[in-house]
């Protein structure tokens, strides 16, 4: 079907005052020229499927068709072109039966409305995004600079369900990713329910090595286990069965993802904040002692990091394992002599992980490169805090969940949520669009 709309727009300008760009970009937009566009497009299509069924208006013979022309319905909308009203034709079928419709509107076969709701797909998905990182109240305001935008309770609806859809859409592309790096993570932000004062949240990123490292988000829950989630992604084979763990010392995490053919790497980075933490809750050392305990500790660790990213590119593997064996033993005299000094916590601390802290070493001799710290998703964990951890923020499961999974697909995989959004709005459809523009200017007359 093809529709021709002529527009006519005439600017005039006063000669005697400089105009900015911006300006005048304005007052274009301000004319609402897509929606007026849109509107017209929608009416002039609207037209010809009803001439089609019921032939021309007022021409003879009419009467005798089967379809009879019966009246008009208005239908208010919101797309990312503007505020819309469309008055639409209803054709009677004089001949339905059964469950055929004696009323229908034609325009319906071509163009889908979603649903009954005003805000279409466009606009309330274009605003959940805005909510992924700005509050709820934040996100109509700024969008109104823009376009017009539902209200926070709608947009809050919107991320319900698209968060919901989003979950699901990564879920069902999981199955055989098999991840040979999982680098999981946990956080908590305030509940509004009443069961908690809580909620835990538990974010699973994982990487495949042989894919340049690129990170994918395997998994986003709200008060479940560590092990339900370790199961999960085990039963889809989203991970390996001797895929390496890089987390901090959280044990049920540890614990979840452990098995006898997996191997567990220490976050580095975490090593000196919890030990210092352990020293201090032996109360045997001054400030200035535990830092630098916890400092000397962490310059062996980083010593080791240093040495196999200078010597694993050489294959100089003798030298790796000989860094291995001294931060290893580095380690175990540190732990000996704290339990001496009355500090049993962090002697405890030392020797519970130290093997856990040269995985990443041992790997390269075998010439596999794995993570030493888990800053992939502590970065994710800093878009949740940003976003769901303000102190005034409290939360419904379902609704942290939702809104999790829109702020960490975005994040972590731009590419998988445009996916999702070509699906959301049926962008293929756009393959049965044509649409052609020409503008004539002659001399300052458009």
């Amino acid at each position: 079907m093809h529709a021709t709309i002529d527009a006519q727009v005439t600017v005039s300008i006063d000669l005697d005052k400089t105009l900015p760009l911006a300006t005048l970009a304005e007052s274009f937009t301000e004319l609402h020229l897509e929606a007026t566009i849109l509107e017209e497009l929608v009416k002039s299509l609207d037209e010809r499927l009803v001439e089609a069924y019921c032939g021309e208006k007022h021409a003879r013979g009419n009467g005798d068709r089967r379809f009879q022309r019966a009246g008009t319905s208005t239908r208010t909308a919101v797309t990312t072109a503007g505020e819309h009203e469309f008055t639409l034709h209803h054709v009677k079928d004089t001949a339905a039966t059964g469950d055929n419709p004696t009323y229908f509107r034609p325009l319906e076969d071509l163009i889908k409305f979603d649903g009954q709701r005003i805000y279409q797909e466009d606009i309330s998905l274009q605003s959940t995004e805005l909510a992924t990182s700005l509050s709820f109240r934040d996100a109509v305001a700024h969008g109104d600079g823009f376009t017009p935008m539902p209200s926070r309770t709608t947009i809050n609806r919107r991320v319900r369900e698209y968060g919901s859809k989003l979950g699901d859409f990564v879920r069902d592309r999981l199955p055989g990713t098999n991840a040979d790096t999982v680098v999981p993570d946990g956080t908590k932000c305030h509940s509004q329910d009443d069961h908690c004062t809580y909620h835990d949240v538990n974010v699973t990123l994982g990487q495949i090595t042989e894919d340049n490292a690129e990170t994918t988000l395997l998994d986003v829950n709200v008060n479940e286990p560590w092990d339900d989630t370790a199961e999960d992604l085990e039963e889809n084979e989203a991970i390996t069965d001797d895929a390496t763990v890089v987390s901090d010392a959280e044990e049920s995490l540890v614990d979840a993802f452990e098995t006898s053919y997996r191997s567990h790497q220490l976050d580095l980075v975490h090593v000196g904040r919890t030990l210092g933490y352990k020293l201090w809750k032996d109360g045997t050392f001054s400030l200035e002692t535990r830092k630098a305990i916890a400092s000397d500790v962490t310059n062996d660790l980083f010593h080791l990091k240093n040495s196999v990213a200078l010597h694993a590119p050489r294959n100089e593997r003798l030298a790796i394992r000989e860094r291995i064996a001294q931060t290893l033993e580095n380690l175990t005299k540190e732990a000996w002599r704290l339990e001496q000094q009355d500090s049993p916590k962090a002697a405890a601390y030392l020797r519970k992980w130290a093997e856990a802290t040269v995985t990443f070493a041992e790997l390269a001799l075998e010439g596999q490169e794995v993570l030493w710290t888990s800053n992939v998703v502590e970065r994710a964990m800093g878009e949740i805090s940003k976003r769901c951890k303000n102190q005034w923020m409290r939360w419904t499961e379902s609704g942290l969940e939702s809104l999790l999974w829109l702020n960490l697909v975005r994040y972590a995989e731009s590419e998988q949520f445009a996916a999702f959004a070509d699906e959301l709005l049926e962008r293929s459809a756009k393959t049965a669009i044509t649409l052609e523009v020409s503008v004539d200017a002659t001399r300052g007359e458009l």
